[in-house]
Protein backbone atom coordinates (compact mmCIF):
# COMPACT_ATOMS: atom_id res chain seq x y z
CA UNK A 1 0.00 0.00 0.00
CA UNK A 2 1.17 3.02 -1.03
CA UNK A 3 1.57 6.31 1.35
CA UNK A 4 -0.57 8.60 -0.04
CA UNK A 5 -3.08 9.59 3.26
CA UNK A 6 -0.48 9.09 5.97
CA UNK A 7 -0.65 12.84 7.48
CA UNK A 8 -2.75 14.44 4.88
CA UNK A 9 -5.48 16.45 5.21
CA UNK A 10 -7.80 15.07 2.12
CA UNK A 11 -8.15 11.18 2.46
CA UNK A 12 -10.22 9.61 4.88
CA UNK A 13 -8.16 7.94 7.86
CA UNK A 14 -9.42 4.36 8.25
CA UNK A 15 -9.51 1.48 6.86
CA UNK A 16 -13.27 0.23 4.75
CA UNK A 17 -14.23 -2.96 5.15
CA UNK A 18 -17.05 -4.93 3.52
CA UNK A 19 -19.02 -7.71 5.26
CA UNK A 20 -21.88 -9.07 3.38
CA UNK A 21 -23.27 -5.82 2.14
CA UNK A 22 -22.60 -3.74 4.94
CA UNK A 23 -19.77 -1.02 5.09
CA UNK A 24 -17.72 -1.53 8.36
CA UNK A 25 -15.80 2.04 8.84
CA UNK A 26 -12.42 0.71 11.31
CA UNK A 27 -10.69 3.62 12.51
CA UNK A 28 -6.56 2.47 12.82
CA UNK A 29 -6.54 5.18 15.98
CA UNK A 30 -9.92 2.85 17.44
CA UNK A 31 -8.23 -0.19 16.86
CA UNK A 32 -5.24 0.77 18.69
CA UNK A 33 -7.13 1.98 21.55
CA UNK A 34 -8.82 -1.60 21.33
CA UNK A 35 -12.50 0.24 20.91
CA UNK A 36 -12.86 -1.44 17.84
CA UNK A 37 -12.29 -5.33 19.19
CA UNK A 38 -15.09 -6.68 18.76
CA UNK A 39 -15.23 -5.55 14.81
CA UNK A 40 -11.71 -7.18 14.27
CA UNK A 41 -12.92 -10.80 16.30
CA UNK A 42 -16.43 -10.53 14.90
CA UNK A 43 -17.15 -8.80 11.13
CA UNK A 44 -13.32 -8.57 10.05
CA UNK A 45 -13.03 -12.40 10.90
CA UNK A 46 -16.59 -13.50 8.81
CA UNK A 47 -15.51 -11.58 6.04
CA UNK A 48 -12.01 -13.06 5.98
CA UNK A 49 -13.19 -16.20 6.58
CA UNK A 50 -16.15 -16.11 3.99
CA UNK A 51 -15.34 -13.80 0.84
CA UNK A 52 -14.68 -15.38 -2.03
CA UNK A 53 -11.27 -15.20 -4.10
CA UNK A 54 -11.41 -12.29 -5.91
CA UNK A 55 -10.45 -8.72 -4.65
CA UNK A 56 -13.26 -7.66 -2.02
CA UNK A 57 -12.71 -4.21 -0.63
CA UNK A 58 -12.90 -0.48 -2.13
CA UNK A 59 -9.70 1.68 -1.95
CA UNK A 60 -10.60 4.81 0.72
CA UNK A 61 -12.95 7.28 -0.83
CA UNK A 62 -11.56 10.97 -0.51
CA UNK A 63 -13.92 13.72 0.14
CA UNK A 64 -14.05 15.33 -2.75
CA UNK A 65 -17.11 17.65 -3.91
CA UNK A 66 -18.13 17.80 -7.19
CA UNK A 67 -20.03 20.25 -9.20
CA UNK A 68 -20.84 20.84 -12.77
CA UNK A 69 -18.48 17.60 -14.01
CA UNK A 70 -15.57 19.94 -11.55
CA UNK A 71 -14.21 17.00 -8.26
CA UNK A 72 -12.44 19.78 -6.19
CA UNK A 73 -10.11 18.08 -3.42
CA UNK A 74 -11.70 18.55 -0.43
CA UNK A 75 -14.44 21.37 -0.06
CA UNK A 76 -13.74 23.74 -3.20
CA UNK A 77 -11.31 25.98 -1.27
CA UNK A 78 -12.06 29.55 -2.29
CA UNK A 79 -15.10 28.99 -3.94
CA UNK A 80 -14.11 28.45 -7.27
CA UNK A 81 -16.98 28.70 -9.29
CA UNK A 82 -16.58 25.17 -11.82
CA UNK A 83 -18.64 26.71 -14.89
CA UNK A 84 -15.00 28.89 -15.19
CA UNK A 85 -12.91 26.22 -14.70
CA UNK A 86 -14.32 24.38 -17.26
CA UNK A 87 -14.19 27.69 -19.72
CA UNK A 88 -10.36 27.83 -19.89
CA UNK A 89 -10.26 24.32 -21.93
CA UNK A 90 -8.12 25.29 -24.89
CA UNK A 91 -10.01 25.17 -28.05
CA UNK A 92 -9.40 21.78 -30.09
CA UNK A 93 -5.63 20.85 -30.47
CA UNK A 94 -3.96 18.36 -31.83
CA UNK A 95 -4.59 15.59 -29.54
CA UNK A 96 -8.37 16.71 -28.93
CA UNK A 97 -10.07 13.53 -30.20
CA UNK A 98 -7.40 11.07 -29.76
CA UNK A 99 -8.38 7.56 -29.52
CA UNK A 100 -6.86 4.97 -26.94
CA UNK A 101 -7.57 2.26 -24.25
CA UNK A 102 -8.12 2.50 -20.78
CA UNK A 103 -9.02 0.72 -17.62
CA UNK A 104 -12.17 2.10 -16.24
CA UNK A 105 -13.68 1.72 -12.71
CA UNK A 106 -17.41 3.19 -13.16
CA UNK A 107 -20.76 2.34 -12.03
CA UNK A 108 -20.48 -1.15 -11.12
CA UNK A 109 -17.50 -2.49 -13.24
CA UNK A 110 -14.01 -2.29 -14.42
CA UNK A 111 -13.10 -2.41 -17.64
CA UNK A 112 -11.23 -2.04 -20.52
CA UNK A 113 -12.65 0.98 -22.27
CA UNK A 114 -11.79 3.37 -25.85
CA UNK A 115 -12.01 6.24 -24.58
CA UNK A 116 -11.84 9.79 -26.78
CA UNK A 117 -9.72 12.66 -25.51
CA UNK A 118 -11.01 15.53 -24.85
CA UNK A 119 -9.37 19.56 -25.54
CA UNK A 120 -7.21 19.86 -22.30
CA UNK A 121 -6.79 22.68 -20.10
CA UNK A 122 -3.71 25.21 -20.22
CA UNK A 123 -1.93 24.09 -17.04
CA UNK A 124 -2.44 20.12 -18.32
CA UNK A 125 0.07 17.59 -20.02
CA UNK A 126 -0.87 14.82 -22.30
CA UNK A 127 1.39 11.52 -21.79
CA UNK A 128 1.74 8.94 -23.79
CA UNK A 129 2.34 5.96 -21.53
CA UNK A 130 5.08 3.76 -21.48
CA UNK A 131 4.61 2.02 -17.72
CA UNK A 132 2.88 2.05 -14.69
CA UNK A 133 3.38 0.47 -11.56
CA UNK A 134 0.83 -1.30 -9.75
CA UNK A 135 -0.04 -0.74 -6.11
CA UNK A 136 -1.76 -2.10 -3.05
CA UNK A 137 -3.75 0.91 -2.64
CA UNK A 138 -5.41 0.95 -5.94
CA UNK A 139 -6.57 -2.65 -6.05
CA UNK A 140 -9.76 -1.91 -4.10
CA UNK A 141 -11.13 -0.41 -7.82
CA UNK A 142 -11.12 -4.34 -8.28
CA UNK A 143 -14.40 -4.48 -6.17
CA UNK A 144 -17.36 -3.45 -8.11
CA UNK A 145 -19.65 -3.95 -5.70
CA UNK A 146 -19.60 -0.40 -4.53
CA UNK A 147 -20.93 1.86 -6.85
CA UNK A 148 -18.63 4.21 -8.41
CA UNK A 149 -20.53 7.26 -8.61
CA UNK A 150 -17.52 9.02 -11.48
CA UNK A 151 -15.77 7.16 -14.15
CA UNK A 152 -12.37 7.54 -13.62
CA UNK A 153 -8.94 5.65 -14.97
CA UNK A 154 -7.75 3.16 -12.59
CA UNK A 155 -4.44 2.87 -10.97
CA UNK A 156 -1.96 5.73 -10.47
CA UNK A 157 1.61 6.98 -11.25
CA UNK A 158 4.06 5.63 -14.60
CA UNK A 159 6.38 6.98 -16.49
CA UNK A 160 5.57 8.22 -20.25
CA UNK A 161 6.26 10.19 -23.29
CA UNK A 162 4.56 14.15 -23.25
CA UNK A 163 2.52 14.04 -26.21
CA UNK A 164 1.49 17.97 -25.48
CA UNK A 165 1.52 20.97 -22.90
CA UNK A 166 -1.11 23.20 -22.28
CA UNK A 167 0.13 26.82 -23.29
CA UNK A 168 1.35 27.54 -19.57
CA UNK A 169 2.82 24.64 -18.81
CA UNK A 170 6.86 25.19 -18.20
CA UNK A 171 8.17 22.67 -16.62
CA UNK A 172 8.03 19.98 -19.32
CA UNK A 173 7.94 20.07 -23.36
CA UNK A 174 6.36 17.58 -26.04
CA UNK A 175 9.28 14.61 -26.23
CA UNK A 176 10.31 14.69 -22.76
CA UNK A 177 9.80 11.49 -20.96
CA UNK A 178 8.40 11.74 -17.42
CA UNK A 179 7.32 10.21 -14.24
CA UNK A 180 3.82 10.75 -12.79
CA UNK A 181 4.56 11.36 -8.86
CA UNK A 182 2.20 10.11 -6.08
CA UNK A 183 1.60 13.76 -4.54
CA UNK A 184 1.83 17.09 -7.11
CA UNK A 185 5.04 19.24 -6.39
CA UNK A 186 4.43 23.23 -7.06
CA UNK A 187 7.38 24.43 -6.00
CA UNK A 188 5.85 27.69 -4.99
CA UNK A 189 3.08 26.73 -2.25
CA UNK A 190 3.67 27.53 1.44
CA UNK A 191 4.26 23.75 2.14
CA UNK A 192 6.73 23.08 -0.72
CA UNK A 193 8.75 26.40 0.11
CA UNK A 194 9.16 25.45 3.83
CA UNK A 195 10.36 21.66 2.62
CA UNK A 196 7.51 19.89 2.67
CA UNK A 197 6.99 19.00 -0.97
CA UNK A 198 4.89 15.84 -0.12
CA UNK A 199 2.59 18.36 1.48
CA UNK A 200 2.32 20.88 -1.36
CA UNK A 201 -1.24 22.01 -1.14
CA UNK A 202 -1.41 23.77 -5.29
CA UNK A 203 -3.25 21.77 -7.66
CA UNK A 204 -6.27 21.79 -10.08
CA UNK A 205 -9.82 20.74 -9.73
CA UNK A 206 -10.17 17.80 -11.45
CA UNK A 207 -11.90 18.28 -14.95
CA UNK A 208 -12.76 15.43 -17.15
CA UNK A 209 -10.31 14.42 -19.33
CA UNK A 210 -12.06 11.82 -21.82
CA UNK A 211 -15.35 10.10 -22.53
CA UNK A 212 -16.44 6.98 -23.39
CA UNK A 213 -18.53 5.66 -26.56
CA UNK A 214 -21.63 7.28 -24.78
CA UNK A 215 -20.27 10.10 -23.78
CA UNK A 216 -19.77 9.46 -20.04
CA UNK A 217 -16.98 12.13 -18.74
CA UNK A 218 -14.09 10.21 -17.95
CA UNK A 219 -11.59 11.56 -15.35
CA UNK A 220 -7.83 11.04 -15.00
CA UNK A 221 -7.24 13.27 -11.92
CA UNK A 222 -9.15 12.86 -8.92
CA UNK A 223 -8.70 12.49 -5.30
CA UNK A 224 -7.80 10.44 -3.57
CA UNK A 225 -4.64 9.09 -5.55
CA UNK A 226 -3.67 11.73 -8.39
CA UNK A 227 -3.05 11.16 -12.11
CA UNK A 228 -4.01 7.75 -12.99
CA UNK A 229 -1.92 5.12 -14.54
CA UNK A 230 -3.46 2.50 -16.50
CA UNK A 231 -4.15 4.42 -19.72
CA UNK A 232 -2.23 4.28 -23.35
CA UNK A 233 -2.72 8.03 -22.60
CA UNK A 234 -2.80 10.57 -19.26
CA UNK A 235 -3.68 13.92 -18.92
CA UNK A 236 -1.97 15.15 -15.76
CA UNK A 237 -1.56 18.83 -13.65
CA UNK A 238 2.00 20.19 -14.79
CA UNK A 239 2.60 20.09 -10.92
CA UNK A 240 2.25 16.12 -10.78
CA UNK A 241 4.94 15.72 -13.43
CA UNK A 242 8.46 15.11 -12.94
CA UNK A 243 11.10 15.22 -16.30
CA UNK A 244 13.60 12.01 -16.50
CA UNK A 245 16.50 12.51 -18.14
CA UNK A 246 17.79 8.92 -18.04
CA UNK A 247 18.19 5.44 -20.36
CA UNK A 248 16.27 3.23 -17.48
CA UNK A 249 13.65 1.19 -18.98
CA UNK A 250 10.74 3.06 -17.60
CA UNK A 251 9.07 -0.42 -16.57
CA UNK A 252 12.09 0.20 -13.92
CA UNK A 253 11.90 4.11 -13.15
CA UNK A 254 8.11 3.50 -13.24
CA UNK A 255 8.68 1.34 -9.96
CA UNK A 256 9.58 5.07 -7.86
CA UNK A 257 6.42 6.46 -9.32
CA UNK A 258 4.73 4.75 -5.57
CA UNK A 259 5.87 1.83 -4.20
CA UNK A 260 9.45 2.15 -4.72
CA UNK A 261 9.77 5.94 -3.91
CA UNK A 262 7.69 5.65 -1.21
CA UNK A 263 9.82 3.11 0.36
CA UNK A 264 13.01 4.58 -0.51
CA UNK A 265 11.52 8.04 1.00
CA UNK A 266 11.06 6.14 4.79
CA UNK A 267 14.10 5.63 4.67
CA UNK A 268 16.35 8.33 2.85
CA UNK A 269 13.52 11.47 3.56
CA UNK A 270 12.60 13.86 6.81
CA UNK A 271 14.34 11.69 9.15
CA UNK A 272 17.07 9.85 7.01
CA UNK A 273 18.75 6.62 8.46
CA UNK A 274 22.11 7.37 10.02
CA UNK A 275 24.80 5.16 8.89
CA UNK A 276 25.45 2.16 11.43
CA UNK A 277 22.31 2.23 12.45
CA UNK A 278 19.99 -0.81 13.39
CA UNK A 279 16.91 -1.02 10.96
CA UNK A 280 13.92 -3.40 11.48
CA UNK A 281 11.34 -2.79 8.36
CA UNK A 282 7.97 -4.63 8.93
CA UNK A 283 6.14 -5.58 5.79
CA UNK A 284 8.17 -6.61 2.51
CA UNK A 285 5.46 -6.05 -0.14
CA UNK A 286 7.63 -3.37 -3.06
CA UNK A 287 6.82 -0.12 -0.24
CA UNK A 288 8.89 -1.96 2.55
CA UNK A 289 11.59 -4.11 0.12
CA UNK A 290 12.85 -0.43 -1.06
CA UNK A 291 12.87 0.82 2.33
CA UNK A 292 15.34 -2.11 3.02
CA UNK A 293 17.15 -1.06 -0.16
CA UNK A 294 17.45 2.60 1.33
CA UNK A 295 18.26 0.95 4.76
CA UNK A 296 21.21 -0.57 2.49
CA UNK A 297 21.99 2.53 0.50
CA UNK A 298 22.22 4.48 3.92
CA UNK A 299 24.27 2.35 5.24
CA UNK A 300 22.28 0.50 8.63
CA UNK A 301 24.47 -1.80 9.97
CA UNK A 302 21.47 -4.54 10.98
CA UNK A 303 18.68 -4.39 8.70
CA UNK A 304 16.11 -7.03 9.62
CA UNK A 305 12.98 -7.82 7.48
CA UNK A 306 9.49 -9.07 8.80
CA UNK A 307 7.03 -11.06 6.90
CA UNK A 308 4.91 -13.81 6.64
CA UNK A 309 5.44 -14.46 2.62
CA UNK A 310 8.68 -16.55 2.19
CA UNK A 311 9.43 -15.44 -1.43
CA UNK A 312 9.33 -12.15 -0.06
CA UNK A 313 12.11 -12.89 2.75
CA UNK A 314 14.27 -14.83 0.35
CA UNK A 315 14.07 -11.54 -1.79
CA UNK A 316 14.73 -9.04 1.27
CA UNK A 317 18.07 -11.15 1.96
CA UNK A 318 19.19 -11.30 -1.97
CA UNK A 319 18.41 -6.63 -1.78
CA UNK A 320 20.17 -5.96 1.62
CA UNK A 321 18.40 -7.45 4.70
CA UNK A 322 20.82 -8.98 6.62
CA UNK A 323 18.43 -10.96 8.77
CA UNK A 324 14.81 -11.78 8.18
CA UNK A 325 12.03 -13.06 10.17
CA UNK A 326 8.44 -14.86 9.88
CA UNK A 327 5.95 -12.67 11.37
CA UNK A 328 3.59 -16.17 11.38
CA UNK A 329 6.26 -17.86 13.28
CA UNK A 330 7.69 -15.78 15.72
CA UNK A 331 4.35 -13.84 16.90
CA UNK A 332 3.85 -11.05 19.84
CA UNK A 333 6.67 -10.87 22.37
CA UNK A 334 8.97 -13.74 20.53
CA UNK A 335 8.94 -11.70 17.59
CA UNK A 336 10.36 -8.84 19.51
CA UNK A 337 12.67 -10.50 21.60
CA UNK A 338 14.03 -11.90 18.61
CA UNK A 339 14.44 -8.19 16.96
CA UNK A 340 15.63 -6.99 20.45
CA UNK A 341 18.41 -10.04 20.49
CA UNK A 342 19.53 -9.44 16.76
CA UNK A 343 19.86 -5.69 17.94
CA UNK A 344 21.60 -6.28 21.00
CA UNK A 345 24.28 -3.17 22.72
CA UNK A 346 27.68 -4.43 22.18
CA UNK A 347 28.85 -2.35 25.18
CA UNK A 348 28.35 -4.54 28.58
CA UNK A 349 25.80 -4.18 31.04
CA UNK A 350 26.44 -1.38 33.82
CA UNK A 351 28.80 0.59 31.49
CA UNK A 352 26.54 3.36 30.83
CA UNK A 353 29.40 6.00 30.50
CA UNK A 354 30.57 3.90 28.13
CA UNK A 355 27.21 4.37 26.15
CA UNK A 356 25.61 1.44 26.89
CA UNK A 357 22.02 2.15 25.18
CA UNK A 358 18.52 -0.25 25.46
CA UNK A 359 18.53 -3.18 22.68
CA UNK A 360 16.14 -2.42 19.42
CA UNK A 361 16.44 -0.69 16.12
CA UNK A 362 16.88 2.75 16.11
CA UNK A 363 14.37 2.72 13.17
CA UNK A 364 11.62 0.94 12.62
CA UNK A 365 9.59 1.31 9.33
CA UNK A 366 6.36 0.08 9.26
CA UNK A 367 4.65 -1.25 5.86
CA UNK A 368 2.05 -3.61 6.14
CA UNK A 369 -0.93 -1.53 5.85
CA UNK A 370 -3.38 -4.60 6.13
CA UNK A 371 -4.28 -7.40 4.13
CA UNK A 372 -7.54 -6.42 2.53
CA UNK A 373 -8.22 -9.17 0.52
CA UNK A 374 -8.21 -13.53 0.89
CA UNK A 375 -4.84 -14.45 -0.41
CA UNK A 376 -4.49 -17.51 -3.03
CA UNK A 377 -3.23 -20.55 -1.41
CA UNK A 378 0.80 -20.47 -2.51
CA UNK A 379 0.88 -17.06 -0.88
CA UNK A 380 1.13 -17.49 2.91
CA UNK A 381 -1.55 -15.15 4.52
CA UNK A 382 -1.03 -12.89 7.77
CA UNK A 383 -2.11 -14.05 11.17
CA UNK A 384 -3.03 -10.49 11.73
CA UNK A 385 -5.00 -9.42 8.69
CA UNK A 386 -5.63 -5.88 9.80
CA UNK A 387 -2.16 -4.90 10.07
CA UNK A 388 -2.74 -3.55 13.67
CA UNK A 389 -0.34 -5.78 15.59
CA UNK A 390 2.72 -5.39 13.38
CA UNK A 391 2.02 -1.37 14.14
CA UNK A 392 1.42 -2.20 18.24
CA UNK A 393 5.14 -4.42 17.72
CA UNK A 394 7.25 -1.43 15.71
CA UNK A 395 6.23 0.94 18.57
CA UNK A 396 7.12 -1.49 21.71
CA UNK A 397 10.63 -3.08 19.95
CA UNK A 398 12.09 0.53 18.76
CA UNK A 399 14.17 1.62 21.19
CA UNK A 400 13.94 4.98 23.49
CA UNK A 401 15.22 7.58 21.56
CA UNK A 402 14.29 5.62 18.09
CA UNK A 403 12.02 6.85 15.26
CA UNK A 404 8.50 4.70 13.97
CA UNK A 405 7.71 5.72 10.33
CA UNK A 406 4.98 5.04 8.78
CA UNK A 407 3.18 4.99 5.33
CA UNK A 408 0.38 3.50 4.93
CA UNK A 409 -3.31 4.91 4.96
CA UNK A 410 -4.76 5.44 7.90
CA UNK A 411 -2.36 5.89 10.76
CA UNK A 412 -2.91 8.72 12.59
CA UNK A 413 -1.70 8.71 16.38
CA UNK A 414 -1.76 10.88 19.35
CA UNK A 415 0.08 11.70 22.27
CA UNK A 416 -2.27 9.64 24.77
CA UNK A 417 -2.02 6.15 22.77
CA UNK A 418 -0.35 3.24 24.94
CA UNK A 419 1.58 0.05 24.24
CA UNK A 420 2.92 -2.61 25.74
CA UNK A 421 6.69 -1.70 27.44
CA UNK A 422 5.22 2.18 27.97
CA UNK A 423 3.82 5.13 26.62
CA UNK A 424 5.47 6.56 23.85
CA UNK A 425 5.04 9.86 25.04
CA UNK A 426 7.71 9.82 27.79
CA UNK A 427 9.72 7.27 26.36
CA UNK A 428 11.31 9.48 23.55
CA UNK A 429 9.96 7.47 20.79
CA UNK A 430 9.40 9.93 17.58
CA UNK A 431 6.28 8.77 15.26
CA UNK A 432 7.56 9.84 11.64
CA UNK A 433 4.63 9.60 9.41
CA UNK A 434 4.38 11.82 5.41
CA UNK A 435 2.47 11.49 2.73
CA UNK A 436 4.96 9.70 -0.26
CA UNK A 437 6.91 8.83 3.02
CA UNK A 438 8.18 12.76 3.05
CA UNK A 439 8.92 12.59 -1.04
CA UNK A 440 9.30 15.80 -2.39
CA UNK A 441 8.78 14.71 -6.19
CA UNK A 442 10.84 17.30 -8.49
CA UNK A 443 13.81 16.83 -5.67
CA UNK A 444 13.82 13.12 -4.66
CA UNK A 445 12.66 11.12 -7.64
CA UNK A 446 15.42 12.24 -10.32
CA UNK A 447 18.19 11.45 -7.63
CA UNK A 448 16.32 7.92 -6.79
CA UNK A 449 16.70 7.22 -10.90
CA UNK A 450 20.17 7.68 -10.14
CA UNK A 451 20.53 5.18 -8.05
CA UNK A 452 19.42 2.65 -10.28
CA UNK A 453 21.47 3.94 -13.01
CA UNK A 454 24.37 2.99 -10.45
CA UNK A 455 23.27 0.25 -9.38
CA UNK A 456 22.17 0.91 -6.09
CA UNK A 457 19.00 0.69 -6.28
CA UNK A 458 17.93 -2.79 -7.98
CA UNK A 459 15.23 -1.83 -9.61
CA UNK A 460 14.59 -4.87 -12.18
CA UNK A 461 14.40 -7.10 -9.06
CA UNK A 462 11.58 -5.05 -7.61
CA UNK A 463 9.39 -5.83 -10.91
CA UNK A 464 7.97 -8.95 -10.44
CA UNK A 465 5.35 -9.74 -13.56
CA UNK A 466 4.61 -7.75 -16.65
CA UNK A 467 2.21 -7.43 -18.70
CA UNK A 468 0.78 -5.92 -21.72
CA UNK A 469 -1.79 -2.82 -22.13
CA UNK A 470 -4.50 -5.43 -23.04
CA UNK A 471 -4.21 -7.55 -19.40
CA UNK A 472 -4.29 -4.13 -16.94
CA UNK A 473 -6.88 -5.58 -15.07
CA UNK A 474 -4.41 -8.69 -14.33
CA UNK A 475 -2.00 -6.76 -13.38
CA UNK A 476 -3.96 -5.12 -10.58
CA UNK A 477 -5.22 -8.76 -9.51
CA UNK A 478 -1.43 -10.26 -9.04
CA UNK A 479 -0.71 -7.12 -6.99
CA UNK A 480 -4.49 -7.85 -4.80
CA UNK A 481 -3.08 -11.30 -4.74
CA UNK A 482 0.18 -10.55 -3.81
CA UNK A 483 1.80 -13.13 -5.70
CA UNK A 484 4.61 -10.87 -6.70
CA UNK A 485 6.64 -8.54 -5.45
CA UNK A 486 4.78 -5.95 -7.66
CA UNK A 487 3.20 -5.99 -11.53
CA UNK A 488 3.76 -3.60 -14.04
CA UNK A 489 1.88 -2.39 -17.27
CA UNK A 490 4.17 -1.87 -20.08
CA UNK A 491 2.35 0.01 -23.03
CA UNK A 492 3.36 -0.77 -27.00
Amino acid sequence: MCSSGDDHDYVVSGQHIYAGGEQLMVSRRDLLRGGAAAVIAGGAAALFAQAPAGAQAPAAPGPATNAGGVIFWGNNPGGVNPTSILAERQGPTKTSGMKFKALVRYANALTTETLTLLPIHPLHVVIRMQASQTCYSSTGQLNTTNRAQFAAVAGHGGVGIVEEVGRLVKRVKVGDQVMLATTPNCGVCANCLSGRGDLCNTRLPAIPSATMSDNTPVYMTAPPMGPAGYSEIIVSDEDWVVPLFTNVPAVESSVLACVGGTGLGLAMCRFPIEAGSDVAVFGLGPIGMSAVQGARIQGAKTIIGIDPIRYRRDLALKLGATHVLDSNADKGNDLITKIRSLTADPVPAGRRYAGERQAGPTYVLEAVGGTRFPLPPNVESPSDMTGIEPLQQAWTVVRNGGYVRTCSIGHPMGANVSFPGGQWANAGKTHVPGNYAGVQALRDLPRFVRLIESGLFDAKSMVGQVFGSDKMKDAVQVAADRSAITSAIQFS
